[in-house]
C-alpha cells in the first residue's frame, strides 16, 4: 500500500506529540486522509479529549519505515498531561510549517541550524536530566539556541534556576554559545496577558512568568502559534537575520547604527531602523528609549502584518 508524505508526516506528528487536535492538522491533511489512517488502525480518536493519537500498529509501522528513529514515549491519559501535549503540539506544528526539523530524538540533533527537540522525548528514558524544568522544547534557529516555553493565562510558575541549569546542560556546545528564550502561545496577546502579572511574592522558588520576563537578562522572544509565527521562525532560522533584513529593506539608503546603540539595526534618513519580526519586545523598548534619549524619535520598525496589527 502506498502512503503519501503528508500521511506519514501526520503519523510522525502523532508519534512525537502524542495528542493532537484534528483541526490543527488541517493544513497538511484532509479529514478523509486522517479517517483512512484510523481505518488502517494506525491512529485513533481519544474521544474524551477530542484528540488524535497514534496506535501501537502505527508506531510499529513508523519503526520499520524510519528504521527505529522514533521516540519511545510512555502514554498517559491524565487530563493535565494531555492538555500540555496539545499545547506543545501547536508549537511543534508552527515549527513544522516553518520548515524546521521537529522529528528529532536527542539533543545532539540540534546541531542542525533549523531544528527543534521536544524535551518529553527523553524525560522518561533513564535518568531524567531535565529535573523539574518546565521547558517544552529546545530550538536551534540560525546561530542561537532557544528554550521554548508555552505561555498562556493561568499557566502557573517556574523555578528560574532549574530552567537555566537544564537549558545550559543541554546546550553545552562550548564558549560563545548564543542562548535565548522563546515564549510561545496561542497568540501574542495571550502571552502578553500572562506576562502582565508579576510581583506576586510567595515563600517559594517558583515565580510567575511575568517576573521571569522582567528579571532574566537573556533575550526573550514571543511567538504566536499560527501562520505569522511560522513566518517569524522562518526568518529567525537565517543566521544574522537582523543585519541581512536591514540591508535588504533599506538597500542603498542603509547606514550602520551608532556603536552605542546595540538595539538599533541601522539608520534610514537619520531615523533609527529596528527589526522587530523576532518579537523581542524588550529590545524594541530599549531601542525606543535610546532614541528618545538621543532625541531622534520616531523609530522605523520592521515587522510582519500579524505582529503590527496585534501588538506593535
Amino acid at each position: 500500500m502506498l502512503f503519501t508524505v503528508r500521511e506519514v508526516d501526520v503519523l510522525r506528528l502523532l508519534c512525537w506529540c502524542q495528542n493532537v487536535k484534528p483541526e490543527d492538522l488541517n493544513k497538511i491533511s484532509t479529514e478523509t486522509e486522517r479517517e483512512n489512517l484510523i481505518a488502517l488502525g494506525f491512529a485513533k480518536l481519544h474521544e474524551r479529549s477530542g484528540t488524535l493519537t497514534i496506535t501501537e500498529s502505527g508506531k510499529a509501522f513508523l519503526h520499520v519505515l524510519l528504521e527505529g528513529e522514533v521516540p519511545n514515549l510512555a502514554f498517559s491519559y491524565r487530563p493535565e498531561l494531555i492538555e500540555r501535549r496539545v499545547r506543545l503540539s501547536r508549537v511543534v506544528l508552527t515549527a513544522y510549517y516553518a520548515g524546521i526539523n521537529v522529528f528529532t530524538t536527542g539533543a545532539s540533533s540540534l546541531s542542525a541550524r533549523s531544528s527543534l527537540f521536544l524535551t518529553s522525548v527523553t524525560r522518561n528514558s533513564g535518568r531524567n536530566s531535565w529535573g523539574s524544568a518546565r521547558v517544552g522544547a529546545i530550538a536551534h534557529l540560525g546561530n542561537t539556541y532557544y528554550a521554548v516555553h508555552y505561555i498562556c493565562p493561568g499557566i502557573g510558575r517556574m523555578a528560574v534556576n532549574d530552567e537555566l541549569k537544564a537549558f545550559h546542560n543541554h546546550t553545552n556546545f562550548g564558549v560563545g554559545t548564543n542562548r535565548a528564550f522563546l515564549f510561545a502561545g496561542p497568540t501574542y496577546n495571550d502571552v502578553i496577558e500572562e506576562l502582565k502579572i508579576y510581583g506576586e511574592k510567595k515563600d517559594t522558588k517558583l515565580i510567575r512568568y511575568g517576573d521571569v520576563y522582567r528579571g532574566l537578562t537573556s533575550p526573550i522572544h514571543l511567538l504566536s502559534c499560527d501562520e505569522t509565527g511560522a513566518r517569524q521562525l522562518q526568518i529567525m532560522c537565517v543566521p544574522n537575520y537582523r543585519e541581512k533584513l536591514a540591508g535588504l529593506m533599506l538597500k542603498g539608503a542603509y547606514q550602520p547604527p551608532p556603536d552605542d546603540a546595540p538595539a538599533w539595526d541601522g539608520m534610514f534618513n537619520g531615523s533609527p531602523f529596528v527589526v522587530g519580526v523576532d518579537m523581542n519586545l524588550r529590545r524594541i523598548d530599549a531601542a525606543v528609549k535610546f532614541a528618545k534619549k538621543k532625541d531622534c524619535l520616531p523609530i522605523l520598525l520592521a515587522a510582519l502584518d500579524g505582529q503590527g496589527d496585534a501588538v506593535l
